[in-house]
């Protein structure tokens, strides 16, 4: 559609072209277009149209368009001008008009050193750019006498409040404002753009502005979120902790957006995502001592004092992750003495996104300062935010299994860390970090095991995280001061966006969850409906108690499968009975290195297969050298199996057969073209190379021929590690797909440079190389099993056959709270027990008890989360609607017309968010008065 557009353009490219360069003409010249008497020479760019006045004329109608922008004709072309040089005066205090004070002179004609001697030169920074004026001050009795609130009535920012010489417009300081949070533009890079409005070509010319733009943004974000959030009108009392900060309209708030008692405890849970980020770093400042806090600890940063003191008090130890790969402790941890801060720490409600206020921390590197102690502090302040009424806190942290395990006897150790009475906290990872935790952490700290939870995910914060990220070179180096302002500033303007989005937020989730319930309501009653009823019966009563009891409780969600015999265990007990089992000494050594020759034959395969196509002298040489040595280690093993065998005539052995549907990955190396390398006789010999040579063992012939031959002890003994080999290789890819699954997860979707990714690709290229690997020992165990006589029914339901579509990343397994699972079936590799000795209808029974018990979790979640979005909805209302109030009390209380006005904006403000909400959610929410 876009290339439709630029199509017709081109067609009227050379027209339009003529036309821009036409408007360079004065096309008003001639008489002045007001007074028709005098010639016209100047026009304005700004002004739409065009115009042609003469200079009293044009000074006259733009008095009240100071920062319009005049050029004067010159005879051939325009050259731009400014209203200063031609004798424009800026008058305080009457409209634009000249103060009664002055002597009755019209100025039209005079020179600027003829001026009246009560002016004053100051530069103004405006949004299309930066303008020099001659400011005549007002005199009248009445008036303000210090020049720096008439520039401030006058919609003029001073720079400074004695003699100033600088201003900035209300204006152009918005603009700065809302630059900086949407284009995360620096005070640099505006104050730079404003200069090439001004003079793109010598901008050396134009006044630099940009330190008093830094100093002067500060006041102006600081006058405005007083005047946001009330505190114009509320003068008697200032700001307290979080007070200029928005908070979240949809979580409840007892006394705010909902009564202050609530039945349905499990609904008015606070549910709170915490979460580092150690990109937001901080430098050292040379005079720390001379800083100075506008806001400090009123908004989401907490209030510099009181942490101070709290980290003094911080216990001497060094928090180390013992669980989770990811680096949030060590990150923390990181020895870094040019900084500060080596990030910051924040809470956040878990369901929208918005940042808690008075809870984002320091992360401050010191010897007596640990992580956790410092994260304990935002826990805790977001926490008592909501108040003392919520008795149920649900917390989500990346490394859940650890930061709750001292956090009682730390806030009982530490003053400084408070919560309200009987609060019960509830410990919780977001479902991605979950699958980098160890399998113990997925039932007891997975959100799908939580009543209330719902259906939050518990990663919002990396969304929220990534704005920051673009401010945090610019705030880096900043005072500290100033950074917790531009902190807080972002945080509020993400909040507001939050709030802005909520309503069409709710009515997705609402949708969202309706299909949640049908989508996972169904499979479940199937489900349950082919089970046995007293077996639900009795995986119902486990549920009860583990939802009431949590902790090691939650395992009943985990399968229970008891892990089969490794074949170094097999080996260990044959050896110890072998003399009496086969009357041989080293047998099962010998039948152990044949199963190791295998495996060689097959790595020198890989080796083959992974020559490229141009394969030099040297390559083949490497390969041939391998040949040699395998097959004099074959020959020494058919040495040895003559005395096993007490000289019996043998056959040749069993010849390795790969399936190539295995073997795609020895080929698919990075940057590496291979196909099939051609030796010469010279370089293989007449002899079969060694990796497709045959290997004797007990199971290369019948069993009616082993039973003649009086070989069936021997054919016991590989049977049985056999079994302990196809054991090892299904442990061991079970453990390799889980790698390969959590490469994909946190490696490709979080790396952020080429190198990373590469890197990250090698990684799961050895993964697949791995698994096939296993993959071919197993079917190589496998036949073996079959040839020495396991029956059909353990090889169809305990040692099945392996299909490459069971080789995928298993979501099932590192993602166990993933949304769609219904009553899916894991792979057989992952639920059988190899051991062979339970019989089918038990680990049955365990792989549909586990499955029960996560679709039951699954659509109560659901449940809950159409029950709750309904209720939010309700809370939302309530919120508008508490705003709404609070705007209409203070315009009762309101003495002033101006601060009566703006209180009454704010109401219809407000209203207009409660009609807009009570219309969207009709029919949908759950409101309760």
């Amino acid at each position: 559609m876009q290339n439709n557009f630029i199509a017709e353009y081109l067609a009227y490219r050379d027209l339009y072209l003529d036309i821009i360069l036409e408007s360079e003409q004065f096309i008003r010249a001639g008489p002045c277009e007001t007074c028709r008497s005098a010639e016209a020479i100047f026009s304005c760019s700004t002004c739409t149209g065009d115009h042609g006045w003469c200079c009293p004329c044009m000074i006259k109608l733009h008095q009240s368009l100071p920062f319009h922008k005049i050029q004067l004709w010159i005879g051939k072309c325009f050259e731009d001008v400014t209203l200063a040089d031609q004798g424009f005066i800026w008058y305080l205090g009457h409209g634009g008009e000249s103060c009664p004070w002055y002597e009755a002179s019209q100025l039209c004609d005079q020179e600027v050193d003829t001026l009246p001697h009560d002016t004053t030169l100051v530069t103004i920074v405006h949004s299309s750019g930066v303008f020099t004026h001659n400011i005549a001050w007002c005199h009248c009795q009445g008036s303000d006498s210090e020049q720096h609130l008439q520039l401030l009535r006058a919609g003029l920012f001073p720079a400074s409040s004695t003699r100033p010489k600088t201003a900035f417009t209300f204006e152009v300081l918005d603009h700065f404002l809302i630059d900086a949070l949407e284009c995360k533009t620096s005070a640099r890079s505006f104050f730079e753009k404003l200069t090439r409005l001004t003079n793109n070509a010598f901008q050396d010319t134009v006044p630099d502005r940009y330190r008093e733009l830094m100093r002067v943004s500060r006041l102006w974000r600081d006058l405005k979120n007083r005047k946001w959030f009330g505190f114009g009108h509320n003068v008697e009392s200032g700001p307290g902790p979080g007070d200029l900060a928005l908070f979240c309209p949809s979580c409840p708030q007892p006394g705010i957006n909902m009564p202050l008692l609530w039945e349905q405890k499990w609904l008015v849970m606070r549910r709170l995502v915490v979460d580092g980020n150690f990109t937001a770093q901080h430098m050292n400042m040379r005079e720390p001592e001379l800083d100075i806090f506008l806001s400090d600890g009123s908004g989401y940063m907490v209030t510099d004092a009181e942490y101070q003191a709290h980290l003094s008090s911080a216990m001497e130890s060094k928090e180390r992750s013992t669980c989770s790969n990811h680096r949030a402790v060590n990150a923390a941890n990181a020895n870094r003495s040019n900084l500060r801060a080596t990030g910051v720490g924040a809470t956040a409600c878990a369901r929208h996104g918005c940042f808690v206020p008075h809870s984002v921390v320091d992360f401050q590197k010191g010897e007596r300062q640990v992580f956790f102690d410092l994260l304990y502090y935002s826990i805790c302040e977001g926490i008592k935010h909501s108040g003392d009424r919520i008795d149920t806190s649900l917390v989500i942290y990346d490394v859940g299994c650890q930061w709750n395990l001292h956090f009682a006897e730390r806030v009982d150790n530490c003053p400084a860390l408070t919560l309200p009475d009987n609060v019960e906290i509830i410990a919780a990872v977001g479902k991605f970090h979950l699958s980098a935790h160890k399998l113990a952490c997925f039932a007891r700290y997975s959100l799908n095991f939580i009543v209330g939870a719902a259906q939050v995910d518990g990663e919002i914060m990396e969304t929220l995280w990534a704005p920051f990220n673009k401010i945090s070179p610019t705030a880096r180096s900043m005072s500290q001061a100033h950074r917790q302002e531009i902190l807080d500033d972002h945080m509020r303007n993400s909040n507001w966006k939050k709030l802005v989005g909520i309503i069409k937020t709710l009515l997705r989730k609402y949708k969202r969850a309706d299909k949640g319930i049908d989508d996972t309501r169904i499979p479940f009653e199937d489900l349950t409906k082919s089970l046995d009823v007293n077996k639900v019966s009795l995986w119902e009563s486990d549920e009860k108690q583990a939802m009431e009891l949590r902790g090691e409780h939650l395992d009943i969600y985990h399968l229970r499968i008891d892990k089969a015999p490794t074949m170094a265990e097999i080996r260990l007990k044959l050896t110890e009975t072998e003399y009496a089992d086969t009357g041989k000494l080293g047998s099962v050594s010998w039948l152990i290195e044949g199963i190791n020759l295998e495996d060689a034959q097959d790595a020198l395969r890989v080796d083959i297969r992974q020559l490229p196509q141009d394969a030099s002298a040297t390559q083949k040489a490497v390969v041939a050298e391998k040949r040699q040595k395998l097959a004099v280690r074959i020959s020494k093993y058919h040495e040895k199996t003559d005395a096993m065998t007490q000289g019996i005539e043998l056959n040749s052995g069993t010849m390795p057969m790969d399936d190539i549907r295995f073997c795609t990955a020895d080929t698919e190396e990075l940057g590496q073209e291979v196909g099939d390398v051609e030796f010469t006789s010279e370089e293989i010999g007449d002899e079969v190379p060694a990796e497709v040579m045959g290997i004797w063992m007990p199971s290369s012939i019948s069993h009616q021929d082993a039973l003649a031959l009086d070989l069936g002890a021997l054919r016991s003994e590989e049977l049985q590690l056999r079994q302990g080999q196809a054991n090892d290789c299904l442990e061991r890819l079970r453990q390799a797909l889980g790698h390969k699954a959590i490469i994909y997860r946190q490696h490709f979707r979080s790396s952020d440079s080429t190198w990373v990714g590469t890197r990250s690709k090698q990684e799961a290229f050895r993964c697949r190389i791995k698994i096939d690997k296993c993959v071919r020992s197993y079917q190589r165990a496998r036949d073996a099993m079959g040839r020495l006589g396991v029956d059909e029914e353990t090889l169809r339901n305990v040692y099945q056959q392996i299909q490459p579509n069971q080789l995928t990343v298993n979501q099932e397994v590192t993602e166990e709270n993933r949304y769609g699972q219904g009553s899916d079936r894991l792979a057989w590799f992952w639920r059988v027990n190899n051991g062979g000795d339970v019989h089918q209808d038990l680990w049955m029974d365990e792989f549909y008890r586990v499955n029960w018990l996560k679709a039951k979790a699954r659509w109560q979640r659901w449940e809950e989360e159409l029950n709750l979005v309904r209720h939010e909805m309700g809370w939302t209302v309530g919120w508008f609607r508490h705003k709404m109030g609070e705007w209409d009390k203070r315009y009762q209380q309101a003495t002033r017309l101006g601060h009566q006005a703006y209180a009454q904006r704010q109401v219809l403000l407000w209203e207009r968010f409660v009609l807009n909400a009570e219309n969207s959610f009709k029919d949908k929410m759950i409101m309760v008065s």
